[in-house]
């Protein structure tokens, strides 16, 4: 499927016309259901707090149980601390492009 020329002579970016619609929608939705409240942006900072968090602590606390356990000091730590550190701003990444 072709998309109309523009005026400058070049083909419109299909991608146009769905972040108009995108937007369209997202003011319909704003106009419908109005601002959201401030205990609901406090409540989204909280989880992505956690979702970050989490997997920092998980990835800390199984590399210091490893570390006690083989007696490495902090060779499973710092790799796995990093590790959680990763996967928590991956995750809070993805689930502020959901929102």
């Amino acid at each position: 499927m072709n998309a109309e020329p523009n005026p400058m002579g070049r083909q419109s970016p299909d991608g146009l016309a769905a972040a108009a619609r995108q937007l369209r929608e997202r003011r319909d939705n704003w106009k419908k259901e109005g601002e959201p409240s401030m205990m609901r942006f406090v409540g989204q900072i909280g989880v992505l707090g956690w979702i970050i968090v989490t997997p920092t602590l998980i990835g800390l606390f199984a590399g210091r149980w490893l570390d006690h356990k083989f007696g490495t000091g902090i060779f499973w730590s710092a790799p796995l601390l990093l590790i959680g550190v990763i996967i928590g701003f991956w995750s809070a990444w993805r689930w502020m492009h959901q929102q």
